[in-house]
């Protein structure tokens, strides 16, 4: 069985927040952005909506960073010894704390997936990284029928990603200092929106 041009296209975009959001991009990842032409439309939707725009922004901020403006830069929005200036976690969105009921829930839907954390990997599973990597792992898993990686990519979204990510990008918009993570943001927003449409998730 293989991935449909447009799930190809969306688990490329997973794959991109991911590793934008897991660490700071190295020389080689900024490089391979900013030479990179448009993704696969994920949809003929896309095409007439805010994706393409963000996504050329983010191509042209990559082309002007640096590994070291980029390490700046995340380390000033995610880093801190208290809370950060931009939290990456689902709980502090939910719920105002760290390692609430989110994570718990979570990690059983995790489990009841066949997934868990590597054992290498320190940051809770809500990580906002983590949960664009379940999502592309979800598309990509062509051992299971297509109907049923539907099903699971729509409860997935809509119960660990659609409630919150929102607020991330608010946060990440209004950030002092944003520059290639506020092009992200709106590279987020606007790849969500997709989703959200696509998955066909109603949340009203």
């Amino acid at each position: 069985m293989n991935l449909t041009p447009e799930d190809l296209a969306r688990a490329d975009y997973y794959a991109i927040l991911a590793r934008l959001f897991q660490a700071p991009p190295d020389a080689a990842f900024l490089e391979a952005l900013a030479a990179a032409g448009q993704l696969c439309d994920v949809s003929a939707e896309a095409a007439q909506g805010d994706l393409p725009k963000a996504w050329a922004a983010l191509t042209h901020a990559t082309a002007k960073a640096t590994p070291e403006s980029a390490g700046r830069e995340y380390e000033a929005l995610f880093v801190a010894v208290g809370r950060p200036q931009v939290v990456l976690y689902a709980s502090w969105y939910l719920t105002g704390f760290m390692m609430e009921k989110p994570l718990a829930l979570l990690r059983d839907d995790l489990a009841a997936l066949g997934l868990a954390r590597r054992a290498e990997v320190l940051e809770p599973e809500d990580h906002f990284a983590a949960l664009m990597e379940v999502m592309r792992h979800l598309i990509s898993d062509v051992s299971r029928p297509d109907d049923q990686r539907l099903a699971m990519q729509q409860r997935f979204f809509l119960a660990h990603i659609d409630p919150w990510n929102w607020k991330l990008c608010d946060a990440l918009e209004g950030a002092a200092g944003a520059g290639l993570y506020r092009a992200t943001a709106n590279l987020t927003r606007a790849f969500m929106t997709i989703e959200k449409s696509f998955l066909q998730v109603d949340t009203k």
